[in-house]
C-alpha cells in the first residue's frame, strides 16, 4: 500500500488533508482498492469530509470528527454512518467505516494507525472541546440581524 500523505496548511485557516488508500469491503468477494481523502478545516471544526475515488467515480460524505475518534476504539454511530476498529489475527489494525443504510451502504476500511495519526494532527489544529471557538458567529449573525 502506498505511503499516506498528510498535507497541512495554517493560512488563511487551519486545514489538514490525508490522502491514502482504502478498500471497499465486499462480503465473500475480494476487496476493491479505493483512493481515500480525509479533509478537516477549522471553518467546519466538528466535521471530517471523506472522498472515495475509483476509476473516475467518487463519493463525498461528511461525518463528525468525534465519530472517527471514538470509532478508533469501539463501534460508534447509528443510522447512515458507523465506524469501528478491526484487529486481524496478525495484529494489523483496520478502521472500518459504513456509509449509507445498514445492509445497502458501502463498507470500506483503511489502516487504523494512519487515521489515528491524522486525527492527532486535527487535534493540534483545533483541540477537542475548543471547536466552537472557531465558529464565526458574528460573521453569520451580523447580516441576518441587519447590523453592519
Amino acid at each position: 500500500m502506498p505511503k499516506p500523505v498528510t498535507l497541512t496548511e495554517i493560512h488563511p485557516h487551519p486545514t489538514t488533508t490525508l490522502r491514502h488508500r482504502a478498500q471497499l469491503v465486499r462480503g465473500g468477494g475480494p476487496a476493491v482498492p479505493l483512493d481515500l481523502e480525509l479533509h478537516y478545516t477549522s471553518l467546519d471544526p466538528f466535521a471530517v469530509r471523506i472522498v472515495l475515488r475509483t476509476d473516475g467515480a467518487s463519493v463525498h460524505w461528511s461525518l463528525s470528527r468525534d465519530s472517527l475518534l471514538l470509532g478508533l476504539r469501539r463501534l460508534e454511530g447509528i443510522g447512515d454512518v458507523a465506524v469501528w476498529p478491526l484487529r486481524e489475527a496478525d495484529g494489523h489494525g483496520w478502521l472500518r467505516i459504513r456509509l449509507g443504510p445498514l445492509g445497502s451502504g458501502a463498507v470500506f476500511q483503511t489502516e487504523q494507525d494512519v487515521v489515528a495519526g491524522w486525527l492527532d494532527v486535527t487535534q493540534q489544529l483545533v483541540p477537542l472541546g475548543g471547536e466552537s471557538d472557531y465558529l464565526d458567529w458574528d460573521g453569520f449573525l451580523t447580516p441576518l440581524l441587519g447590523q453592519d
